[in-house]
Order: C-alpha cells, then structure tokens, then sequence
C-alpha cells in the first residue's frame, strides 16, 4: 500500500474511531486506532483521539501521554488545551495553566478552555484571576449559563455583591429554566438579611417549579430563619413525598436537624445527624453532619459521646474548621471525663498542630482562637491572651475575640475587665447578651 493510501486509510480508521467513543463503544475504537497507528504512526490525530478516549473513560495519566505523542507531531493549540484538561483532571492546576497559556500563544481561541483556566485559579484559591477568566468565558460565548454561575459564586466570594445580583439578575432573564438563578439570589437576599423578601421569591420559585426539591429547600430554608418551625417541619414532611427528593435527602435531613435543635429537640436532632451520616455511604465525609453532631452530645454534657465525634473528625484529617475544633474538643471532653494528665497531653498536641497551621496559612482565624481556647484551659492565661490580642489587631470587629478574652479573664478572678470584653462583643453582636440582661 502506498504511503498516501496508508495515511487516508489511517484517517479513515480515525474518523471511525471518534465516533466510536462518541457512543461509548471504547474497545472497538481502540482496535480501529491501533490499526491506524500500525499503518502511519506519525499521523497526528491517532494519539489525540486516543487522549479524547482515556479522557473519556477517567484515564487520565494515559491521555497526558497520547495528548504528548500528538504534540510531538504537531505543536497544534488544541492539543495544548487537550494537555492541560488532562493536567488540571490530575489535580495539577499548575501544570495545567502553562499550557493553556501556550495554547493561547498558538492563536487557540476557545470559550472552554477560558473557563477551565477560571476553574484551575479558583482551584489554587486565586479568585481575582479565577473571576477574570471565568468573564472572558462569558464574554465568548454569552449562551453559556453554566460559565455565568461560576462567575457569579467567584463574584460571591469576593464581596462583590452588586455585581453579583446584577449577574443573577441577567441569568434570570435569560435562563429562566435554570436553577441556579432562583438559588442563588435567595442566598444573597438572605446574606443581606432581607428574610420576606428572601422568602416571598424563594415561595414563587418554587411554586413555578412545584417538582424541582431544591427550590423548596431554599422557601423551608427561608421559613425557618424567620422562626416558623411547625411550618417548616410541615413542609419538610412533604417534600419526603417528592419524586426527587431522594436526590436532595441529605440536605432536607440536615436542615430538619438543626430546626429540631431550635426547638429543644435534641433527641430528633441527633438523630437527624445520624442519618446523614449513615448517608455518607463512603463516598464523602459530612463534616458538617458529623459537627453537629459532636455539637449535640456536648450541649447535653455528654463528654463520652462527645469524645468519640470529636476523634471521628479527626481521623479524616481534613484540616478545616470542623477539624480544628474536633481538636479542641477532644482534650476538652477528655478534662471533663476525669483524665486530666491525658488531656494535658492532647491540649499540647493540637496547640502544636494549629501553631503548624497558622504558620502555613497566616489567616486561620479558628486555628489561632482554639489555640488561645487551649492555653487557657492550661491555665496559661499570659499565651492565651497574647494570641487574642494579635487576633484583636488583625480584625477588632469579631464579637467572638472579645468573649474569648473575657472568658480568660474570668479565669484569672478579672471579673471587671471581663465585663469589659462582654460589652465589646455584645456591642458588635447585641443577639449575644443574655436576656436576662437585655432591657425590657
């Protein structure tokens, strides 16, 4: 066969084969390109559909390596983004985004792989370039409901409200179908505590769509903020008969337990965060199920149970804010058993992990207030309040340092500059004073 009947059959056995994987049928597709291979292994497109193919089927080390062999053909733009998909599938973001950028520098114009580019940053924590690329995406292909989401949870995080609305605003208008419209502005009427409001378009959406679970969630959600538990409850009782609310049943369970601790319940709400838990099917670890759930036990005093949550956490070393309290707690509960020179121990363990945490991420705002929480059950009050008062110079708008500092001084038998620290907080969160105190 003569080298030009070769590559045309091996483009052939290409074409063949992308529709192959196109409709999943994988091994046929790899038989059709292996063959192309054997009759001309410098065609290009063999290796690069053979990347789409791993891609497909989550092999992704195996699709960097074909994207690799194709790229050693051709320096073509495409295959970069293709390279740089499977990089950023690989959890290296990095990686990815240097060849995205080369891509770029190949003339490859592509509304994905602007959005892929704002998904690396905001997988590095970058939000300010995540949102840049997340409007670039936007701006190339304004159809794409899904890339105005992320620019808008981007815009979230960053404090950019008004931004933010006027980008819901603009995906309502032009998805109305969508979900992710009708959620969103609920959480951010609700971030600006317009709770009837929140609740009166939260309602309407989900009566505009009476099967969709999660927008009943959001009126439920709304409802119970506004202290109106029976009704909650009552509608939480009905979304069970929903034909996807198996779909959204972890989320209904949590939000009926912490209703149901609202009202004194704190039987049904543990039992509430059993489920979730039960729920978890090892897939994912609940943090939040699983806080409040230690939170339970120890609001009842329950210190052995309590305990045994606390190291549950732990053991997933996941390093967030339910993690760093779990360490807390566990010497905490451990002094209250009894076990005084054990929990010394432990307070000094997790002092040594939140110093670790704090030096990696400067801003741990919970690891530096659980470290100052240890040193004053240490009794080592001069450490403790040398670590709120760093806290106090970075942000003196937190209610909670101004606690910690009065409990610290009631320790230290200061009973008027402890009242001096409650007034501070009481002044920044007036909801905190005791009724007892509040003036009738």
């Amino acid at each position: 066969m003569e080298m030009n009947e070769m590559r045309l059959e091996a483009q052939d056995l290409n074409q063949q084969a992308a529709t192959l994987i196109k409709m999943g049928n994988f091994d046929s597709a790899r038989t059709k390109l292996d063959k192309a291979i054997s009759l001309d292994p410098m065609l290009m497109d063999s290796y690069k559909n053979y990347g789409d193919l791993h891609m497909t089927i989550q092999e992704f080390e195996e699709a960097k390596n074909m994207y690799k062999k194709a790229l050693l053909i051709e320096k073509k733009g495409e295959l970069y983004f293709l390279y740089g998909n499977a990089c950023f599938m690989m959890d290296n973001p990095h990686e990815g985004l240097e060849y995205y950028n080369l891509a770029i520098s190949t003339g490859f114009d592509n509304d994905e792989m602007l959005f892929f580019m704002g998904m690396a940053y905001e997988h590095m924590n970058d939000d300010n370039m995540a949102l840049r690329y997340f409007q670039k995406a936007c701006i190339k292909n304004p159809s794409r409901s899904d890339y105005i989401v992320k620019k808008i949870s981007a815009q979230i995080r960053m404090g950019l409200y008004d931004s933010a609305e006027e980008s819901v605003e603009d995906l309502l208008l032009n998805s109305p179908e969508l979900f992710d419209g009708y959620h969103i502005k609920t959480q951010l009427l609700l971030f600006k505590k317009e709770l009837d409001e929140a609740e009166k378009f939260s309602k309407a959406a989900s009566e505009r769509f009476p099967e969709d679970a999660d927008l009943l969630y959001d009126y439920i959600k709304c409802l119970s903020l506004k202290g109106e538990f029976e009704k909650s409850l009552g509608l939480i009782d009905n979304a069970k008969k929903m034909k996807y609310f198996e779909d959204s049943k972890r989320n209904f369970t949590m939000l009926e337990a912490q209703i149901t601790a609202e009202k004194g319940d704190v039987e049904k709400a543990i039992e509430c965060c059993k489920l979730c838990i039960e729920m978890e099917n090892g897939e994912y670890f609940d943090g939040e199920a699983r806080f409040m759930h230690m939170s339970l036990y120890l609001a009842k005093k329950d210190y052995e149970n309590t305990l045994a949550c606390s190291e549950d956490i732990i053991s997933n070393d996941a390093e967030d804010s339910y993690y760093f309290a779990a360490l807390y707690y566990k010497p905490f509960c451990l002094k209250n058993l009894g076990k005084e020179d054990e929990a010394k121990d432990v307070y000094r363990d997790a002092i040594a992990i939140y110093r670790l945490a704090t030096l990696k991420e400067p801003s741990a705002f919970d690891a530096y207030l659980y470290r100052a929480m240890c040193h004053k059950d240490l009794e080592e009050y001069d450490k403790a309040l040398e670590i709120v008062d760093f806290l106090e110079n970075l942000n003196n708008e937190i209610a909670e340092i101004y606690t910690m500092k009065a409990e610290i001084y009631t320790c230290m038998g200061k009973h008027a500059l402890a009242k001096e620290e409650l007034e501070k907080a009481f002044k920044i969160k007036p909801e905190l004073r005791p009724e007892e105190d509040k003036e009738v």
